[in-house]
């Protein structure tokens, strides 16, 4: 993955009171906007309004102004999207072939969200708590992904750490985000897969995923109506030992997206842009448009209509 060719220009300091607003530059409100538009008029707003526009060089193209704000960002204002892009560079990137794992974002477990999933052999989840963050359902979350996670995770930084111990099961592993963004385990995570509860991983997965699971373990799939294929593959998918269900939903998770558009646009994607791209999983289409955009300079964007 390329970083910028020139050095970006740091005397331009972000105000305070805009750093808020600036770090939904990494989100599809923005993002979205540019692939399909070539335009963001939140993006132009919010440069101009603060004043940053005005003061960085016209000339900067759009992949050197991204590194250049998530660099100010992950020092000053670490969102979600912060931890969530250097979760996908040390824990999946760094660490894993694309050809035998795979990170997904906001996977669906009962009534919460799981921010992070790395499937690499077996299922690794990623709970996110920023400063920015509350604590107020962390107990319900972690009980959710204890029904079908291997190993959980929670990551924060050192002082929300104190807390978040007292709260989640020792079973949970505790992940710092340093200062310089690394990241460092104050306590691993334990294997849970023994635990897991096949209901709950069948409702989180797709229908061709649990039918697929279907076939491969049974030899067949049930010959019944279209409104009784759920309940009927349910039945018989929980009656699979946890153990199986679990490397099971590993095994089709591992099979989501195209893993080799993916690679070959992650060695020529900014660093800073990684988390959104795994998140969006881009067609040859958008990859294309997601290049053009990046060569465009910030003075083009800020002066289209």
């Amino acid at each position: 993955m390329k970083s910028p060719t020139h050095t970006t220009p740091t005397e331009v300091n972000i105000p305070d009171k805009y750093f808020c607003a600036l770090t939904k530059t990494f989100s599809p409100i923005v993002l979205d906007a540019l692939l399909d538009f070539g335009d963001s008029k939140y993006l132009k707003e919010i440069l101009l309004n603060s004043g940053i526009g005005d003061r960085l060089e016209p000339e900067m193209t759009m992949a050197e102004f991204f590194e250049w704000l998530f660099n100010n960002i992950s020092e000053e204002y670490r969102n979600e999207y912060v931890y969530k892009n250097i979760i996908a560079h040390k824990k999946f990137l760094n660490r894993h072939s694309l050809k035998n794992s795979y990170m997904l974002t906001e996977f669906r477990v009962e009534n919460s969200r799981a921010d992070v999933v790395i499937i690499n052999g077996t299922s690794n989840v990623y709970e996110i708590k920023t400063e920015l963050d509350s604590f107020k359902r962390i107990d319900k979350q972690i009980s959710s992904y204890l029904k079908v996670f291997d190993r959980i995770n929670v990551i924060s930084s050192k002082r929300q750490l104190k807390t978040i111990k007292e709260i989640v099961p020792e079973q949970v592993g505790l992940l710092e985000l340093t200062p310089t963004s690394e990241i460092k385990t104050t306590r691993p995570a334990a294997s849970q897969k023994h635990n897991v509860i096949q209901a709950v991983i069948f409702d989180s997965l797709r229908k061709n995923e649990y039918m697929n699971i279907i076939k491969k373990m049974f030899g067949f799939t049930p010959n019944v109506p279209n409104t009784k294929i759920f309940d009927e593959c349910k039945n018989m998918f929980c009656t699979l030992s946890p153990e199986t269900a679990h490397d099971e939903m590993v095994r089709v998770l591992g099979q989501r997206g195209n893993k080799k558009l993916l690679n070959d646009l992650l060695e020529e994607l900014p660093r800073s842009l990684v988390a959104y791209v795994i998140d969006r999983k881009m067609d040859k289409y958008k990859v294309k448009q997601l290049e053009n955009i990046l060569k465009l300079t910030l003075g083009e964007v800020l002066e289209s209509q």
